[in-house]
């Protein structure tokens, strides 16, 4: 059996439940290419089991979600390559739009600190419960780095203008209570519960009907991303009510609603 210590992305199975730990608390769970390699072949594989209706992402020990991406893995461009191509989609990247392209909800259990890189996934994920006493930000203006547009856009649709702005200029560290506010948390909980509570909401979501998390995760990032949507993208999000109206899940919710017990839902 491989020694769990040495692995960089833990993966635990609980039924419908996957967690991915991220496995360096000895160097804050700090992001590094191969690790975020392995997360987005992962997480792409997840998305293909039809039994894992919830994935849940956490750093290891109790000090860090993650402390950020590899700077030493940013490209530096000089005067002899300005005018060439300065990245290909970086692992950051990958990782991140694994998690977007992930059917059905993400939860990030943030146990502890989350900056830079760290920060962004947290972002990324769909829903993020806190720990109180954690703190995070976002630092490229400290390092001379205007931030590529995929992430700044991931920002904007979870923070809105004004704070993804403040955030960005001022490269400032958020207690938990100011991430609370300005929406970087969905929730905050003492430290002693949090797993608990990420566990709770997780299986909260787990029992709702298949079709209707993954219409709606479908449905709400094509409407954050295209605010104005064309008429084949009005249809697309129309035909999935449509699915929804002749699903084999909606009788079953209709019946256990009159029966007053929990839905058996099949995913058809």
């Amino acid at each position: 059996m491989a020694d769990q210590s040495k692995t960089q992305l833990l993966i635990k199975r609980d039924k419908s439940i996957c967690t991915l730990t991220i496995n360096r608390p000895e160097k804050h769970n700090f992001l590094t290419s191969g690790l975020l390699q392995e997360m987005a072949l992962v997480v792409s594989e997840l998305a293909r089991d039809p039994d894992i209706m919830v994935l849940i992402v956490r750093g290891a020990g109790e000090t860090s979600f993650s402390a950020g991406y590899d700077i030493s893995a940013i490209p530096v461009v000089n005067e002899h390559n300005l005018g060439a191509p300065i990245y290909n989609i970086s692992p950051l990247e990958k990782a991140l739009q694994a998690i977007r392209n992930f059917p059905y909800p993400v939860i990030a259990m943030i146990n502890g600190h989350a900056f830079g890189g760290g920060c962004e996934l947290a972002v990324a994920c769909d829903i993020r419960i806190g720990r109180d006493g954690i703190t995070m930000g976002m630092p490229p203006a400290k390092l001379g780095i205007v931030y590529p547009p995929a992430g700044f856009r991931r920002f904007l649709n979870v923070l809105g203008f004004a704070k993804t702005l403040e955030m960005f200029l001022t490269g400032r560290r958020y207690d938990s209570r100011s991430c609370l506010s300005m929406g970087l948390l969905n929730e905050l909980v003492d430290p002693e519960v949090l797993e608990t509570a990420t566990d709770h909401m997780a299986r909260e979501i787990s029992e709702n009907a298949p079709m209707a998390l993954k219409g709606t995760k479908q449905a709400l990032y094509k409407m954050a991303e295209n605010p104005v949507l064309n008429g084949t993208e009005e249809s697309e999000l129309a035909a999935l009510f449509a699915q929804s109206l002749a699903s084999e899940d909606l009788l079953e919710g209709r019946r256990a609603f009159m029966e007053k017990r929990k839905p058996r839902f099949q995913g058809r």
